[in-house]
């Protein structure tokens, strides 16, 4: 992807050869991603050699707490959970990663990587030395305003993330979470081709889209998100069929009351979904 040795613990999915050149102008993810505000000039910049296609199966480790940072990548599609791990063994997901999304910034040179990252999916990504990205960036305004938003749009999100975890019940930190993911799925399958190319769609059933959308997590990973035990995810989650309030089985999630839950939720209105801020004039060459 950047003339770098290929990623040696990426075993190739049959349906895509690894590191199979995709152009960017044709690349389905490029419209929810940084590179949706690059002219062609930074993008020969990011890829010398073009871009290319990393794939990995579901499970796959990105990178692991304290490991020295190595490389950034763009997620072009399935979910990615970046998580930090304590002694005890209790893990703490921090984010789940969507199409379009950047990481590998969650570190420094100094203190290594921050968390870890693991593949929920089967994934595709594009993958950029970390000292390259940053020498970009340095190099192009775009580039680095779009990396700021982006941090921007983290930064927020880990706010809503923080204070739903600390402040809320289990009802509330349940709604939370799984209405922004129902918010960030659906902004996602608004943009072009995202049904084919995405993996986010909605449900297909006999050719006629179902009710709701698919979040291919389960209740251990609700329970890592949100503090709570797998138990009273469960428990939550009977709770809120019987208010009426969301369905979620088999990775189906579907919201019954969304004005109901968004209340209980709390979730900041306001808070960009997937959304880069426009290019700035200055920066446009």
């Amino acid at each position: 992807m950047d003339g770098s040795t290929p990623i040696s613990f990426l075993p190739p999915c049959p349906a895509v050869p690894a590191g199979a050149p995709i152009a960017c102008d044709r690349c389905p993810t490029r419209a929810a991603s940084l590179c949706r505000l690059l002219d062609r000039r930074d993008l020969e910049r990011l890829f010398p050699h073009g871009p290319r296609v990393q794939l990995c199966r579901a499970g796959t480790m990105l990178f692991r707490q304290g490991e020295p940072v190595q490389s950034v990548f763009i997620l072009k599609s399935g979910w990615i959970a970046t998580y930090k791990l304590f002694e005890n063994g209790q893990r703490q997901i921090i984010r789940f990663a969507l199409p379009g999304d950047l990481l590998g910034f969650e570190g420094s040179e100094a203190a290594g990587m921050t968390c870890s990252a693991e593949a929920i999916t089967d994934v595709a990504l594009c993958r950029i030395r970390h000292s390259l990205f940053f020498r970009v960036c340095t190099a192009s305004p775009q580039l680095a305003m779009s990396y700021a938003g982006t941090l921007t749009r983290e930064v927020l999100s880990a706010w809503n993330h923080l204070g739903a975890v600390g402040q809320q019940p289990a009802l509330g930190r349940v709604a939370n979470l799984l209405l922004d993911l129902h918010r960030r799925v659906t902004a996602l399958e608004a943009l072009p081709d995202s049904v084919v190319h995405h993996g986010v769609r909605h449900d297909i059933r006999d050719g006629i889209p179902a009710a709701g959308v698919h979040l291919p997590i389960s209740q251990i990973h609700i329970a890592d998100a949100t503090g709570l035990t797998s138990v009273h995810v469960c428990r939550t989650l009977k709770q809120m069929r019987g208010m009426d309030l969301l369905d979620f089985q088999k990775g189906r999630l579907v919201l019954l009351d969304p004005d109901r839950l968004a209340e209980i939720a709390q979730l900041d209105p306001d808070r960009p979904v997937n959304v880069l801020p426009p290019p700035a004039p200055w920066a446009v060459a």
